[in-house]
């Protein structure tokens, strides 16, 4: 008996040690495999997030290029409806070209992002140059203004037709015949210019800093984990994350091009417009971007700076790649990070804290797309794509000073859509968005180039018509404006009919300030619907 007494605790601490072996097995496998399910699911999640950022990222670059390109053409067009340019070509008063340099000193000075502004004549003399002069702007005396006969960029734009644009390729300034240092990014905009008589006359033509467009895809890397590349259509780099890479194609001793060292990679990119793979080398995001797309009719020259054949060519074959690369190592790293950080949360109530973990990745990443959104949305109505609040009171601002120098005269549309609310109640919200893309669209086919529309909200629009010789150009507009609304609109829903109401204020006779000039708009907008809607009425001063 005493022999078993002794024995008991024994026996009970063996068998103990084996359920305790047991318990801790099964536990151990089970936590085990819910670590490895865990870790791939989260693998798989890090993955598609990386894959949408990279994607999201990409596709904000491309519309900032575009928009930046539509911006310079805007301010190209801007100058050829100068007054004081229209002055000229009908009397060529040389006292004239001072006030043309004057436009061009400001605008320069104000935007920062113009090398030179050039006006050349029919003959390929410069009629006026202002230099940038690195942030102190000068007019050029007329005895340092040179003939330009024979250069590529004038003599291509000369023989393009009315409205036509010319974009130069994207390279390095050169000045007699060496690229000049430090490194100066260029692209040449330019556009002929027309007088009263419909006759060719020159042409106005910006030299824009590119440093300007890079630096403003760079910024936007901070939205994901990739590295921004832009390359032009030959493969060569015009930004790569190494500096010594780029704009290979301008000198012998440069490191050869992507389309070479990623000859695989370079055949995908060229094949799609946009996309996105994944290889031994990382995850490749990919956008064409086709500056001349909405650009018929425009010169482009070769990449190829030193032999400058310019050739007329569809706007599809003028183009650049935006590429972002998210290499090998960046992926895999998170992975062992990952693995680290489930051994230790395993040894510590791991549920919890990688749930906890969980709900971080998350807040950090809804934070990302939330703050990349709000870039997106600082100057642009996501909706209609059109301008939106902000955009539009610094484009009213710029009219009023204009017109302030010049005695110009312009008119401010409001409009506000007539049963809409009657669609959207019928139809949905979806359809009543879908409405307001047609509309807008509409509203922009309507227009000018040289104006602006912007959405204020809701089913509020406003128009900036500048260059008016007087309230009836305004008047012409709004009703077009009324008979294109009026049409009928085909939605997924069904078809849908609505009608504007539109007030007009006009710059200088009814208000001096953006706010005031708004304000009246909006009240005469009010009398167009007290007065039955679907017209437009001018602000009476009541």
């Amino acid at each position: 008996m005493s022999t078993s007494r002794h024995e008991t605790p024994t026996i009970i601490m063996r068998r103990s040690r084996r359920l305790f072996l047991i318990i801790f097995l099964l536990t151990g496998s089970v936590i085990s495999g819910l670590m490895m399910v865990f870790y791939q699911s989260e693998i798989k999640t890090q993955l598609i997030n990386l894959k949408l950022q990279e994607t999201f990222a990409v596709e904000l670059q491309g519309q900032l290029v575009g928009d930046t390109l539509n911006s310079i053409v805007s301010d190209l067009f801007f100058l050829r409806e100068q007054n004081e340019l229209k002055d000229y070509l009908r009397n060529r008063d040389p006292g004239t070209l001072d006030k043309i340099a004057s436009e061009y000193l400001f605008m320069v000075k104000q935007k920062q992002i113009y090398d030179q502004i050039r006006l050349i004549d029919s003959d390929g003399m410069e009629t006026v140059r202002v230099n940038f002069n690195r942030g102190s702007p000068l007019q050029v005396a007329s005895d340092k203004l040179q003939l330009k006969q024979k250069r590529y960029y004038f003599k291509d734009t000369f023989a393009l037709a009315k409205e036509a644009v010319f974009i130069s390729s994207f390279d390095l300034n050169i000045e007699n015949g060496v690229v000049e240092k430090p490194f100066k990014p260029m692209i040449r905009i330019a556009t002929p210019v027309f007088d009263s008589e419909d006759q060719k006359s020159g042409i106005i033509i910006l030299n824009y800093l590119g440093a300007t467009l890079l630096q403003k895809i760079l910024t936007l890397d901070s939205v994901a984990q990739g590295k921004t590349m832009l390359l032009n259509a030959d493969g060569y780099w015009l930004l790569s994350p190494d500096s010594k890479q780029e704009w290979g194609f301008m000198f012998n001793d440069r490191p050869r091009s992507f389309s070479f060292q990623h000859k695989k990679v370079w055949q995908t990119i060229q094949q799609k417009k946009n996309g996105q793979f994944r290889n031994a080398v990382g995850l490749f995001t990919f956008k064409t971007i086709y500056p001349l797309e909405q650009l018929s009719n425009s010169g482009v020259d070769s990449d190829n700076v030193f032999h400058k054949k310019i050739v007329t060519s569809e706007p599809g074959a003028y183009h650049w790649h935006l590429v972002s690369l998210v290499p090998a190592q960046t992926i895999n790293s998170y992975s062992s990070r990952l693995m680290a950080k489930l051994f230790v949360l395993g040894v510590i109530i791991f549920l919890l804290v990688a749930g906890g973990s969980w709900i971080i990745a998350l807040t950090i990443t809804r934070r990302m797309v939330e703050q990349a959104h709000l870039k997106l949305l600082a100057l642009f109505d996501p909706l209609t794509e059109l301008p939106n609040r902000r955009l539009f009171f610094d484009r009213l601002q710029m009219a009023l000073e204009h017109g302030r120098r010049n005695k110009a005269v312009f008119g401010l549309l409001y409009i506000d859509l007539d049963g809409f609310k009657g669609v959207n109640d019928t139809f949905g919200h979806e359809a009543g968005d879908e409405l307001l893309q047609v509309a807008a669209d509409r509203l922009s086919q309507a227009l000018r180039k040289s104006d602006t529309v912007a959405r204020l909200g809701g089913d509020e629009f406003a128009i900036i018509i500048d260059y008016l010789d007087s309230a009836a150009g305004a008047e012409i507009i709004a009703e077009k404006i009324l008979s294109s609304i009026a049409q009928p609109i085909s939605l997924k829903a069904g078809d849908a009919k609505v009608g504007a109401s539109i007030g007009i204020a006009m710059f200088p006779e009814d208000a001096d300030s953006a706010e005031e000039l708004l304000q009246m708009a909006d009240k005469a907008m009010y009398t167009s619907k007290n007065q039955g809607k679907n017209r437009c009425t001018f602000y009476s001063g009541q």
